[in-house]
């Protein structure tokens, strides 16, 4: 009997030392992202978090509403490599590239207006690799949807890191009569 406990024990404290060394980025958008607060920003849910391997983008669809202010921030840990995160905002509906910081200097921050009620696809890429690998998030951070998926395991052993995307926004000023 003592043995059985012996083994389970063993077993708890191997599986604890795995969970403990595995990368785990939830939440890191919230840790490692610059916000606005101070500035009148507030934190919007479709926020995410994910572990990238270099050159990995992923894409995520969100809604953007009619009167309102956003910010979009992106942070990344240095483990990613040198070189800044691209980010492509599209129309969900026709595909239309609304913006590409590739001709904003490769801003990690912007801020616009939204004039109409909208779906957008928004691509993150980490820096270095190739670019081809991808990944669609859906649901809970860290959660991915694609043919290939990365796990903490293998991005301990190649280039790869947290990557945050934080989404903000506030009431658009009324301008005019």
């Amino acid at each position: 009997m003592n043995k059985i406990r012996l083994i389970i024990l063993a077993s708890a404290i191997c599986l604890s030392v795995g969970t403990m060394s595995a990368q785990s980025c939830t939440g890191f958008h919230k840790k490692a992202c610059s916000s606005g607060a101070s500035e009148g920003w507030v934190y919007n849910s479709q926020s995410k978090s994910g572990l990238f391997e270099a050159g990995m983008s992923s894409e995520i669809k969100i809604v953007i509403f009619k009167d309102f202010d956003y910010a979009m921030t992106l942070c990344n840990e240095k483990a990613l490599g040198k070189g800044e995160l691209s980010l492509s905002i599209k129309d969900a509906k026709t595909g239309e590239v609304i913006y590409d910081n590739a001709t904003d200097e490769q801003s990690q921050h912007i801020e616009f207006t939204c004039a109409t009620t909208r779906s957008v696809i928004v691509t993150v890429t980490a820096p270095g690799g190739d670019g081809n690998k991808s990944s669609k998030a859906s649901g809970n951070d860290n959660k991915k949807t694609a043919s290939k998926t990365v796990s903490a395991k293998s991005a301990q052993t190649v280039d790869g890191g947290c990557v945050g995307l934080l989404i903000e926004q506030k009431a658009s000023s009324k301008q005019g009569f």
